[in-house]
């Protein structure tokens, strides 16, 4: 049985020993030594069943047979060549397709920015982009990236921090000037909740009591929708209370168009990052992607 390893070291041995003109100059230019390439030239040359180089004290010549291997054996060398290249530059210019999933508020809010500068100082690259609530399955999709929010968990994946946030209890001047504002989360019981909903089931409010224990709330819900910037739009419109990302919300609470309560009651920041499979010989595209994303959101350009 022919060994495939043997086979394709004699190969390259017998190229690199016509290209560079002799013996001495192919062991240089592989690392070897003169007897390991004399002795791999022999080998092949008895594997074959034929003479390939006509060898003097100072000179080689490819014999009729000899040429005719030369040829193919030195093309196989070029595509083995230019095939490592092209993964090398596959590793190293962001190229071909990019599959993310992003969350539909946070990845409407935050991250098109980030899409639309990708895409301008990647050009080679195409993108799918899937604007989706549910999480997930990374790997078994076929993501190449995706952004999550809370908690990051113990996975096989690697996550990448972009940005801590809470979800805090808001509502407009003009509707506290009307209902009062609650000081406990109890008080919210007798008030309009404009609620968020996943998955048909709406999200339960939860608090941290002044012992560290969780309070579950349960208000009258006005309105129930599974669409972060529709809740907002309605408690802007004075119609309710709502507990809304403080990424979605704070700079109208800065400009005192939203006033925030319970603030000592609210339960610990979560945080939006994102995950990919692979962290070993990641590729470029995921790369530049993942670097640009972190970059966006270290220097504050959200906040622009």
């Amino acid at each position: 049985m022919i060994n495939r390893k043997d086979s394709l070291e004699g190969l390259t041995i017998f190229v690199q020993v016509i290209d560079s003109g002799s013996f001495s100059q192919a062991a240089n230019q592989l690392g070897h030594a003169v007897s390991h390439i004399s002795k791999a030239i022999t080998k092949l040359e008895k594997r074959l069943g034929a003479r390939l180089i006509n060898r003097t004290t100072r000179s080689l010549s490819l014999t009729d047979v000899g040429q005719v291997y030369f040829e193919k054996a030195k093309q196989i060398v070029n595509d083995a060549y230019e095939a490592e290249q092209s993964i090398t530059q596959l590793q190293d210019s962001p190229t071909g397709r990019l599959k993310i999933s992003l969350p539909n508020s946070f990845g409407q809010s935050h991250m098109q920015p980030v899409i639309r500068d990708y895409l301008l100082q990647y050009p080679q690259v195409k993108m799918q982009v899937d604007f989706s609530s549910r999480l997930v399955d990374v790997i078994g999709e076929g993501f190449d990236v995706c952004v999550r929010m809370g908690q990051p968990k113990t996975s096989n994946l690697i996550s990448r921090n972009l940005l801590d946030f809470e979800f805090i209890t808001v509502a407009t001047p003009d509707y506290f000037a009307q209902h009062g504002q609650p000081k406990h989360p109890h008080d919210l019981k007798t008030h309009l909740a404009i609620k968020y909903m996943y998955n048909q089931v709406p999200i339960t409010w939860e608090y941290r009591s002044e012992q560290n224990e969780t309070v579950h709330v349960e208000v009258e819900n006005l309105v129930e929708c599974n669409n972060i910037p529709m809740q907002k739009t309605l408690v802007m419109a004075g119609l309710g209370i709502g507990r809304l990302p403080s990424y979605m919300c704070q700079a109208e609470i800065d400009r005192g168009e939203l006033i925030r309560i319970l603030n000592n009651y609210e339960m610990p920041p979560q945080s939006a990052y994102l995950v990919y499979p692979h962290r070993l010989h990641l590729s470029a595209k995921v790369r530049a992607f993942v670097d640009l994303s972190v970059q966006y959101f270290q220097t504050g350009q959200h906040k622009l």
